[in-house]
């Protein structure tokens, strides 16, 4: 039987992560239950998200603009949003916060790894043609703690990444010098794409709904970039990261909020076509039915 809080233990040290089928959370931080039902995406915190063995961490991230403070650390500790809004309505749920969760976890998992998505999103204006995010980011969060990453803009083999958070990159770096240094480059895809293959990752993330009839659209595209992905694997030896985002939404309709897409999905059968090597599946509401949907994908790693 798979121990979810360990599996990857179970995996032979030389494996690429881009060959395995991954569980991913979309909008990980976004579990809180104090948050409008269209901005909560899940329904367990990031921690037991990784005891039930997710791998793939969506957080987006903003300046604090509920609680700016003159003190010069408090206002660059980055807090979690989805969109514009905070992944909690009483108060910032940091990122410092959720970043020690993924740390203790590890140093107790020291066999596992996280790939972890930063995007930039919320409010709050950035001088992104002088890298102010990124040299944000670097400051607080990686300055001093390299040993606990994984950032070359490479996807690793599991000997490189165990006891490591590898950064997946969706924020700009237009410094040279510093683009090497920021995790795997990602900051770049079609928005609303249904297929976008940018070598070396490629990204399904249809994700602007008009109404619930979009649902059978997205569950097609999820089901073909899983397709996509397992046959590339099975054919190339070449690295390349699939990421398929099963989320979606449009804010004026309820029935394609988080939980009515997650359940359209479920109801469409995305997950009869996992199998070894399809990729990174990025879901909401991973913790219904007892973690079924991930624990069934992270199987397909050992059939």
């Amino acid at each position: 039987m798979v121990d979810y809080s360990s599996w990857l233990k179970d995996v032979d040290d030389d494996t690429y992560l881009s060959k395995l089928a991954i569980p991913g959370t979309h909008d990980a931080a976004a579990y809180h239950s104090l948050a409008p039902p269209s901005v909560q995406c899940q329904g367990e915190d990031i921690s037991e998200q990784l005891k039930n063995g997710v791998r793939f961490l969506d957080v987006r991230l903003s300046k604090n603009f509920l609680t700016l403070s003159s003190d010069e650390k408090d206002k660059d500790d980055l807090i979690c949003c989805h969109g514009n809004f905070p992944v909690k309505l009483t108060g910032a749920v940091k990122f410092t916060e959720e970043l020690e969760n993924i740390y203790k976890f590890l140093e107790d998992h020291n066999s596992e790894t996280v790939i972890l998505s930063i995007k930039q999103e919320g409010n709050g204006k950035w001088d992104n043609e002088h890298d102010e995010f990124p040299t944000v980011f670097g400051k607080n969060y990686l300055d001093g703690h390299e040993d606990k990453w994984f950032l070359k803009d490479e996807i690793p083999q599991l000997k490189d990444a165990r006891g490591k958070i590898v950064l997946f990159r969706r924020f700009g770096v237009n410094n040279s010098d510093n683009q090497g240094k920021f995790g795997i480059a990602a900051n770049s895809w079609t928005y609303n794409t249904t297929y976008d293959d940018r070598g070396k990752f490629a990204v399904q993330d249809f994700c602007e709904f008009k109404s619930e009839d979009d649902i059978p659209k997205k569950a097609d595209y999820v089901k073909d970039l899983l397709k996509k992905a397992t046959d590339y694997n099975n054919t190339n030896s070449d690295p390349k990261l699939f990421v398929n985002f099963c989320s979606a939404s449009n804010f004026f309709d309820f029935d394609t909020w988080p939980h009515a897409v997650a359940e359209g999905l479920q109801k469409a059968n995305i997950g009869e076509d996992y199998k070894k090597g399809c990729g990174i599946v990025v879901l909401d509401y991973v913790n219904k039915d007892d973690w079924k949907s991930i624990h069934n994908l992270i199987d397909k790693n050992f059939n």
